[in-house]
């Protein structure tokens, strides 16, 4: 174990923002570990598809008796331990199949057992003594560092075995990923802590994160829920028995008149069972056949359901709706966001995952099926209580219950896809894709929608700045609504895109680099500042034995779980919380918003171009993530006025999806009111 290169990983990194944490008041050193906290999920997102495929390795296994076995040490052991104790009360799984072992024993669990850690001998024995079963037991090694020994000898021993092995790791690159001894590596990197070194901060949540998905996940596959809820539960306590009679009223139309007595009763006859009562309820057959139906369906009670031959839907099924809801898609790179309304102007939202048909191109169907997720999880709320539709039941309701559908994709312009995909989707709303109440835009051209129907004759710009920047000028018209005219930017962060998180993340890394590369020349004495510091951090990079920063290796080392371009567009976020009392970030900040407002936003506002309007006639739409951040509006609105820009209103938008299905509503009560 090579102990001088501990300095070096990123959970060892020094966190620039908590530098002088011990001299802040109690309420700023609350405020900056909740803001440090923030960063934790995001870390474990670019791990989420080796997070699936793991789920997907342990879900056989576990069907069929496999045994999982969490191994680590100090507060990477607890983690596991606690994991594995709160599975089998949680969904009824038996004791012995979730194993959790610490370095050092159960002694390990409430007092640290110094050196324990450093035994990769001590691993491979407490594996041993579980004489696993390589064709059904799987191992997850848990070390924040990646290089604890201990888990390093669980991993290599499970590994010989054949046994399918995981590890979760909050460095990268690890000792464990380049062991070769594990089948699925998960690496959030949530960067340096609050407090030097100690990982029970956020690398302890990501990885409780992790393992929260792991198990939550496995469990489901395995059929322990039914939808959302618990049904794998056998009620031994009364709190328990309680939430069974719930569920079986909530679940189950027959039972949903039953008294408590009456339902005490199925479950007696049915061994405490919620899912094998539900199974009888539901089917009429006897708890045997219905355990048979169980069993031949692994446990899946929805498949159980299909082989009892009983209705393709056992829950109440949604009565068709006449085409009463709004439905509005906001498509967006990051994420996909749906928004439903109806006349009573509630907004329901329901969210997937990224939706950008330039990264997706070739993947057209799984962009589909991303819009298609965020309806449906858009449209449960508006669902009766305990309904969850099958997918026949999904494809009706979908094709029955929109009177008007708007859909937003991020890179639709570029890929070229609008006439292959708008009959597709139009089809799965049950709509023409050529009437007026389907419309499939770009995500960009769902923002006019913010400004009121009733000021339909003003100019509209829209100017966007996220991790790219554009701006965009519409014009009113009064049988199409909202059309773009001109176009100013938004040519990809290869080329440009000034003013956005990437262009003020490579600018503050530029100057970075050039600090660094001048003190190794001996071209300056003093050697980075807080500025300097704070980017390096932010990258997760390290010094070397040396005491050289290789920034450069570190941006584009092919080993982070996030994109080089992420990683970049990330430093703004540091740059902008400096950039309050910070010389170097506060240029960096102006210099950019600069450009973004004199030649982005400035060519639009140029009389000599295409589709001008003044701009006091014009309505200015800010959105995008920088378009949030404190310090970036108030550089932008010094901009403005030291441009003379005075625009009709200026607004920012967050919730696209929203601001699309209420313009949706206030539209068609227009049409409404018209024909009266």
């Amino acid at each position: 174990m090579d102990l001088s290169s501990l300095a070096k990983l990123q959970t060892e990194g020094v966190n620039p923002r908590t530098t002088y944490i011990d001299r802040m008041s109690t309420l700023e050193m609350c405020s900056v570990i909740n803001d440090d906290d923030h960063r934790v999920a995001e870390s474990v997102k670019p791990c989420l598809p080796v997070i699936a495929a793991a789920i997907d390795a342990l879900a056989p296994r576990v069907r069929r008796g496999g045994r999982v076995v969490y191994v680590g040490a100090g507060t990477s052991g607890r983690l596991g331990i606690l994991d594995a104790s709160e599975i089998p009360p949680t969904f009824a799984a038996p004791r012995s199949q979730f194993i959790g072992l610490i370095a050092g024993g159960d002694a390990a669990i409430r007092q640290a057992q110094e050196g324990a850690e450093d035994n990769e001998q001590a691993g491979e024995d407490d594996l041993q003594r579980l004489e696993l079963n390589p064709e059904l037991d799987s191992v997850i090694g848990i070390a924040s560092s990646g290089r604890t020994p201990y888990v390093l000898g669980c991993l290599a021993f499970a590994k010989r075995q054949g046994c399918v092995t995981i590890g979760i790791v909050c460095v990268s690159p690890s000792a464990i990923g380049r062991s070769g001894n594990v089948d699925y590596l998960i690496a959030p990197v949530p960067g340096p802590e609050v407090v030097t070194g100690s990982t029970r901060l956020k690398s302890g949540t990501a990885t409780k994160l992790v393992l929260n998905m792991l198990s939550t996940g496995t469990m489901i596959r395995v059929g322990k829920t039914y939808g959302n809820m618990m049904v794998d539960m056998v009620a031994s306590n009364l709190k328990l028995e309680q939430r069974s009679r719930n569920m079986l009223r909530r679940l189950s139309t027959k039972c949903s008149s039953l008294s408590d007595s009456e339902l005490d009763a199925l479950l007696a006859q049915s061994n405490g069972s919620v899912k094998l009562a539900i199974l009888v309820a539901e089917t009429g057959k006897s708890a045997k056949d219905c355990q048979q139906h169980l069993d031949s369906a692994g446990g899946v009670l929805a498949s159980a359901f299909e082989g009892a031959s009983a209705p393709a839907q056992p829950l109440c099924p949604p009565a068709a709706i006449a085409r009463r809801f709004m439905l509005c898609i906001d498509g967006g790179g990051t994420k996909c966001a749906a928004a439903v309304t109806d006349h009573t102007g509630v907004v329901r939202h329901g969210y997937a995952g990224p939706c950008n048909l330039t990264d997706g191109i070739g993947n057209v169907q799984g962009v589909v099926d991303t819009l298609i997720e965020s309806t449906k999880n858009a449209l449960k709320e508006h669902l009766p209580s305990g309904t969850e539709p099958g997918e026949t039941g999904w494809k009706q309701y979908l094709k029955t219950c929109f009177r008007s559908v708007w859909v937003g994709v991020a890179g639709l312009d570029r890929a070229g896809l609008h006439k292959e995909l708008a009959p597709q989707l139009a089809a799965v709303f049950g709509l023409d894709h050529t009437a007026a109440d389907f419309q499939l835009t770009s995500d960009v051209d769902l923002l006019p929608a913010s400004v009121s129907v009733d000021k339909n004759q003003s100019s509209v710009i829209v100017l966007i700045a996220g991790t790219g920047s554009v701006a965009m000028r519409y014009a009113w018209t009064e049988d199409r609504g909202y059309i773009r005219v001109a176009r100013s930017g938004g040519w990809g962060h290869m080329l440009g895109d000034e003013g956005s998180g990437y262009s003020i993340g490579v600018e503050a890394i530029k100057h970075t680099l050039l600090v660094l590369e001048e003190q190794m020349l001996d071209l300056r004495s003093d050697g980075p500042g807080e500025f300097e510091h704070a980017v390096i951090s932010q990258l997760g990079c390290t010094a070397s034995d040396s005491g050289r920063i290789d920034l450069l290796s570190g941006i584009l080392s092919g080993h982070h779980p996030q994109t080089t371009k992420t990683r970049i567009a990330g430093v703004a976020e540091t740059v902008l919380k400096l950039a309050a009392h910070n010389s170097t970030a506060k240029v960096v900040v102006e210099e950019q918003t600069a450009h973004l407002i004199t030649k982005t936003l400035g060519r639009l506002t140029d009389s000599k171009c295409r589709g001008y309007a003044p701009p006091e006639e014009t309505e200015l739409v800010l959105a995008g993530g920088l378009m949030k951040n404190e310090e970036y509006q108030q550089a932008l609105k010094k901009q403005l006025d030291q441009r003379g820009l005075r625009f009709r209103g200026i607004r920012a938008v967050d919730d696209v999806a929203a601001v699309g299905a209420k313009f949706l509503m206030l539209a068609r009560w227009k049409e409404e009111e018209s024909e009266m």
